[in-house]
């Protein structure tokens, strides 16, 4: 049963639960008429891929791909953001006054078995500090708890693994910081948490979090998107091995330490005057 004000289901245990372990599951955030919206914005961005689609294991058994940047062509995407209470949701989680917009992206699992996304953090690619930063996954299918996405409770504190290991040794690192450990065969080891996920349901996670996706068994299907957004005081931070995405002209005018402040990154909370109001 959902909520007639979404931002009632972000409790400030909701709230501190982020903060804690560096991610949260709110079931039944958003309503029909929103993953609607969120299913034909796939769809369109499927139709036409943006030049970031990646296909992960191509040509091998189990691929998937994934697509980033396609807000400012994405009608859908822009609904999204202007009218749908994910926005006063993230600020909230974040306990932000302000609210910037960074990046979407989806992954999409079908046409038969699909490949776990391997154990990652996101931090290692991205220019921001991360200090006050959000992700909201949002799954249009129906998933049982293998399927969906999991995430290391507390791991968000640290440390900041190397992005080009898998944990198996199979990729060499590619820069100093320390090798990932092989957490998918030592799960037990590990506090791994995640959740059977129906549509409207949203998982928020920190992009410090330890994070990897289930594999999609034989005929099943799993399309999701995930909005990621900064909060005022976020940093711009030159990694080592450079950006995911770039973001032409950041770093032009920034210096290592910088506010991130750019066009590339609207302010999407405070609502403007007179916005409409979301149901």
């Amino acid at each position: 049963m959902r909520a007639a004000d979404p931002l009632s289901l972000v409790t400030e245990d909701v709230v501190e639960a982020f903060h804690r372990d560096g991610a949260v599951w709110i079931p039944g955030l958003l309503s029909p008429t929103w993953m609607r919206l969120i299913a034909q914005g796939v769809q369109r961005n499927l139709n036409s891929p943006g030049p970031q689609l990646i296909k992960h294991f191509e040509g091998q058994h189990g691929e998937y791909l994934d697509d980033f940047g396609n807000y400012l062509v994405n009608p859908e995407y822009q609904r999204l953001l202007a009218d749908s209470p994910i926005v006063d949701v993230v600020a909230k989680v974040l306990r932000t006054r302000k609210l910037y917009y960074f990046l979407d992206q989806i992954f999409v699992k079908e046409g038969g078995y699909g490949r776990r996304t391997p154990w990652h953090q996101d931090i290692g690619y991205l220019m921001v500090d991360g200090g006050s930063f959000a992700t909201i996954w949002i799954a249009i299918q129906p998933l049982k708890k293998e399927e969906t996405l999991e995430f290391i409770a507390g791991s968000h504190r640290g440390p900041i693994f190397d992005l080009g290991t898998d944990g198996t040794g199979e990729r060499p690192l590619t820069t100093s910081a320390p090798k990932l450990p092989d957490i998918e065969s030592q799960r037990a080891k590990w506090p791994i948490v995640s959740h059977a996920s129906n549509p409207g349901d949203v998982l928020i996670f920190h992009p410090q979090t330890l994070h990897g996706g289930g594999e999609m068994r034989e005929g099943g299907a799993r399309r999701s998107l995930n909005l990621r957004f900064f909060g005022e005081g976020t940093r711009y931070v030159e990694r080592e091995a450079g950006h995911s995405p770039e973001y032409p002209g950041v770093a032009e005018v920034h210096q290592h330490g910088d506010l991130l402040q750019h066009a590339w990154f609207p302010q999407v909370y405070p609502r403007p005057s007179g916005a409409p109001r979301w149901t």
